[in-house]
């Protein structure tokens, strides 16, 4: 194992924390029967908007199976450059799943919140 595969895990183990924290937040202050905004137009319009469960587990588990693909990807012998390059997608892609979830959570619970769905 080398170290530039442990400093990727070690990014998508906070990142996977980050996403649940924000998800068991959101998940104790929504109602089960409340439909959750989950996608936007550009002119802020609700496009879609999923059962809790859904809409605040959806994306953690896609980052979760995407941090596991890249894990076996950065397992298998390969040059020092590609390495560093595997390490430096991980760790932007950690970044951007952290974030837009986060950025998506707030969104979804700010609109909630105006509706008078919930309170925070």
């Amino acid at each position: 194992m080398n170290v530039l595969g442990v400093i990727g895990d070690v990014l998508w183990i906070l990142t996977l924390s980050i996403m649940a924290g924000a998800s068991r937040m959101a998940w104790s202050k929504i109602r089960k029967d409340v439909k959750v905004p989950m996608l936007w137009s550009p002119a802020g319009a609700t496009v879609w908007r999923a059962p809790r469960g859904v809409a605040l587990v959806l994306l953690p588990v896609v980052a979760l199976l995407l941090s596991l693909w890249l894990l076996v990807g950065s397992r298998q012998p390969m040059d020092p450059i590609v390495a560093v390059m595997l390490l430096c997608v991980r760790a932007i892609l950690a970044a951007i799943f952290a974030t837009v979830h986060l950025i998506q959570v707030r969104r979804a619970l700010n609109q909630l919140a105006a509706e008078g769905q919930i309170q925070l």
